[in-house]
């Protein structure tokens, strides 16, 4: 009898596990690669002020992204993504008499790592999407603007929170496999709150 009742346990306990993991094992997943390129934006009062280098969208200003997402329900994703911007940043310093000062470097890296929510809608050719969550973000350049103190020069990071939002698009070009399309908006918490617009094209692969 002890035998039977520790069968009947294991029994429950497999099939509650069974239960649990086939939903999981079923849930559609994707894998894909982007890469575009970028545009920092700036706001009239930094304009006005003489702040910011202007910059205009180029694929100079390289937008390279990785992302793995899993279904949650359907139409809805969640998305983990991954990226590298490259363009214009802008960094805090120290004058000499101990007063912060802005200077920007025309070609800088930001890095990024998002949680993203994902909404799709079916189309006659594949799916749009609208997206946010948020981020963190760390942005890398050297400075050597001769009017910073030189134990501030050479390379510097500053990391900090963000948002991304957007829209995208997907293009089935097989049962597993598609063009994606995807506009995207930056808004990085950092001493200067920088934006950047992201235009990027890639694939993916559905398991």
């Amino acid at each position: 009898m002890r035998i039977v009742t520790a069968m009947r346990k294991t029994g429950f306990s497999l099939a509650f596990l069974l239960l649990f993991t086939v939903p999981a094992i079923a849930q559609t997943s994707e894998f894909g690669l982007l890469i575009g390129g970028s545009k920092r934006l700036i706001s009239h009062t930094d304009q006005a002020r003489g702040l910011g280098i202007s910059d205009s969208f180029k694929f100079s200003n390289s937008n390279r992204e990785v992302y793995y997402a899993i279904q949650v329900d359907p139409g809805t994703w969640f998305r983990i993504k991954g990226g590298q911007i490259e363009g214009p940043v802008a960094f805090r310093y120290t004058t000499a008499a101990g007063t912060p000062a802005r200077t920007d470097v025309p070609k800088g890296k930001i890095e990024h790592v998002n949680a993203l929510i994902d909404y799709r809608f079916s189309e006659p050719f594949g799916s749009t999407g609208l997206f946010a969550g948020v981020g963190l973000y760390r942005q890398q350049a050297t400075l050597n603007d001769v009017a910073i103190p030189v134990v501030q020069r050479g390379n510097q990071t500053e990391t900090n929170y963000g948002f991304q939002g957007g829209v995208n698009g997907d293009f089935p070009m097989s049962r597993r496999t598609g063009f994606i399309a995807e506009l995207a908006y930056h808004w990085i918490n950092y001493n200067y709150k920088v934006r950047y617009v992201t235009l990027s094209g890639g694939v993916r692969f559905s398991f």
